[in-house]
């Protein structure tokens, strides 16, 4: 392969896994030993965070580099709205043939919908998926840019999924540079996995989190679902070992950048509740793993800030692209290769609703910057304040602590300034503001 092509590009992307739900990320409960090899080979960054705990907005801030009160989808069934540029669309300006399979949810559909609208997709040379689905067997998808014939992935859609990629990798070209996306709907409820891995969990003692509690009444159902979760997870990390052994037998291992990384967590028990859309770190930290030993260092550990609306101008920087003027996330290339320790001064995390119903109770803003994660609700004004460094189990909230008034002053404006710069209205439409 010439030293003057740019390499290819490759996301594994995976829908409400946690940070924590890795044995590379500490987690006793499960080995992910492809998952561990793509970090033991690259960078594993253990402050990644999905700016908006949610399916969609995520999804469009990772392909606009925009937060969510800028590229307008603050919910689920929101589209996103042509004539903002993407970035299949920049990577198809830079030379790159683009492909994407798998879950898009990002032209407003509900489950279960099969087609995209090519409308509501710019940018894409192949296309192979669905809008939504939350159906892990069985999944039905389109191909191209017509509604009909709905295919069928047949068996567990991770499976599926992995095997429309492998085939595609062994069909590319050596004389152009690819951009593909893999986006997987599991370990995202129903949590259900192949009779394999379900069995290797079934009986197996669980590690809980210290912020499960002992007493809640739906502890053995956190439990539960928590095995058929891991079961999903090892069921994922052996597709990822699949899709490394195609790069491998094609010979573009090394000349391919990797991507891992989810959407948002799943808080599974921890603080007494379940799923997303919540400021607590099982909901908005993100696994983030990038291999490219040709650059990147490998069994790098940075505990520098990055978040969704950082991956876009990150990956163009990585390959030396023009960043559009309208991102506003941070290009951290320089913190991937190694030339840097620090990543983003902070992290801004915004919570609207998760469908049109205005639900007031639960929209927050968050910042999270030097160990310090603060949140306000839209309708109860400041409500947490955790030091990670040393509560990173969020069991010591200090909001109300008047010996960390100034941290959390000092914090309450860097958050308005934030929001200020970004022209999200938050505080404004509050009443203790």
């Amino acid at each position: 392969m010439a030293e003057s092509r740019k390499p290819n590009i490759l996301w594994i992307f995976s829908d409400q896994h946690r940070a924590h739900a890795l044995s590379c990320y500490g987690d006793e409960n499960i080995h992910t030993p492809n998952l561990d090899r793509l970090a033991g080979e690259g960078i594993r960054f253990t402050r990644a965070y999905s700016n908006t705990p949610l399916c969609a907005p995520f999804r469009a801030t990772l392909y606009t580099g925009k937060y969510a009160t800028t590229h307008g989808v603050v919910s689920l069934h929101i589209p996103l709205q042509p004539g903002q540029l993407t970035l299949p669309e920049v990577l198809q300006a830079n030379g790159y043939h683009t492909s994407h399979m798998g879950k898009w949810h990002l032209a407003g559909g509900a489950a279960s919908s099969a087609f995209v609208s090519p409308f509501f997709r710019p940018g894409w040379n192949n296309w192979c998926g669905w809008e939504n689905s939350n159906r892990p067997w069985e999944t039905q998808y389109t191909e191209g840019d017509t509604p009909l014939p709905l295919k069928t992935l047949p068996g567990y859609q991770t499976d599926g999924l992995t095997g429309l990629t492998v085939e595609w990798i062994h069909k590319q070209p050596a004389d152009r540079p690819w951009f593909h996306v893999v986006s997987i709907e599991p370990p995202h409820p129903p949590n259900s996995a192949p009779e394999k891995y379900e069995a290797m969990f079934r009986d197996k003692p669980l590690k809980l989190r210290p912020n499960v509690p002992e007493e809640h009444p739906k502890r053995d159902k956190y439990i539960a679902d928590l095995r058929r979760y891991y079961a999903q997870i090892a069921n994922l990390d052996d597709n990822v070992g699949r899709i490394l052994e195609a790069l491998e037998e094609t010979g573009q291992l090394e000349d391919t950048i990797v991507f891992y990384f989810s959407d948002h967590g799943d808080l599974m028990g921890s603080h007494g509740m379940t799923g997303k859309s919540r400021p607590e770190e099982e909901s908005v930290n993100i696994p983030l793993i990038i291999r490219y030993p040709k650059r990147v260092p490998q069994g790098k550990i940075s505990h520098g800030y990055i978040s969704g609306v950082d991956i876009m101008p990150t990956l163009l920087g990585m390959i030396g692209g023009d960043i559009p003027d309208d991102v506003e996330g941070t290009d951290l290339s320089g913190t991937v290769y190694g030339h840097q320790e620090e990543g983003a001064d902070e992290v801004l995390l915004q919570y609207e609703r998760t469908f049109f119903k205005k639900s007031p109770e639960s929209s927050f803003r968050s910042i999270l910057t030097e160990d310090w994660s603060y949140t306000c609700f839209l309708t109860q004004g400041p409500a947490q304040l955790f030091h990670l460094g040393e509560d990173p189990y969020q069991l010591h909230n200090l909001i109300t602590d008047d010996s960390y008034a100034h941290v959390r002053d000092k914090l309450h404006t860097k958050l308005a300034n934030k929001l200020q710069a970004h022209n999200d209205d938050f505080l404004q439409r509050t009443s203790w503001a």
